[in-house]
């Protein structure tokens, strides 16, 4: 039988975040009938972007309390840790729990809580200061209950991080968050031989 958690290192500016994650074969058979429920189970674009965003802009996660919702492997959680005060890091699929709670011991973070939360459910949450979010907006059919989401935060004065790369099934949901948008920013992420270009906006319920 493979071993269900392999290591994986990312390059993060001058830092190096090992963390886990499982094989292909522990996924392919761990969800045969759901492929789509196996996003959470490898790292994208998306989050390392983030993870580039934050190492440059620190100001936003330092001494904060992070929230990161549909995590997956919570890679962007597990950076701001090394930052922030407290950071909680939450995916509907249980199973990504287990792979962030041992990314966290094996890289010494004291600070982090990992919970089984759908992102639907966030509202009912203790409020942080700073949300991330890092490629949810892929199906237009969540746009409108993850805009609700999102505003929620807004309204109570928490700031929201949202990385996404820039596919064209996005442009119309990245367009009506474009009014809170305090930062937008970009970059090109090369991961796994392949380059993806992230854009990264930091949302305030105040429109500038």
């Amino acid at each position: 039988m493979a071993d269900p958690f392999i290591s994986k290192a990312f390059l993060i500016g001058d830092r190096r975040l090992e963390i886990f994650m499982p094989p292909p074969d522990v996924v392919q058979q761990a969800y045969i009938h759901n492929k789509n429920a196996a996003y959470w189970a490898q790292v994208w674009p998306a989050a390392v972007g983030l993870c580039i965003f934050l190492q440059q802009h620190p100001q936003y996660i330092t001494g904060q309390k992070v929230l990161e919702l549909a995590a997956g492997l919570g890679l962007p959680g597990l950076y701001a840790a090394s930052l922030a005060r407290r950071v909680t890091i939450s995916d509907k699929e249980a199973l990504a729990g287990s792979y962030v709670k041992r990314s966290a011991t094996h890289l010494q973070l004291n600070n982090v809580t990992v919970e089984a939360l759908d992102w639907k459910d966030a509202i009912a949450q203790p409020l942080p200061d700073v949300v991330l979010l890092s490629d949810v907006n892929y199906a237009p059919e969540v746009f409108a209950e993850l805009k609700k989401v999102i505003g929620h935060f807004l309204q109570q004065a928490v700031t929201v991080i949202i990385s996404t790369p820039q596919r064209l099934v996005a442009k119309p949901f990245i367009t009506t968050l474009l009014p809170y948008a305090a930062v937008q920013w970009s970059t090109a992420v090369a991961l796994d031989n392949r380059e993806a270009d992230v854009s990264v906006f930091v949302l305030t319920g105040q429109q500038p």
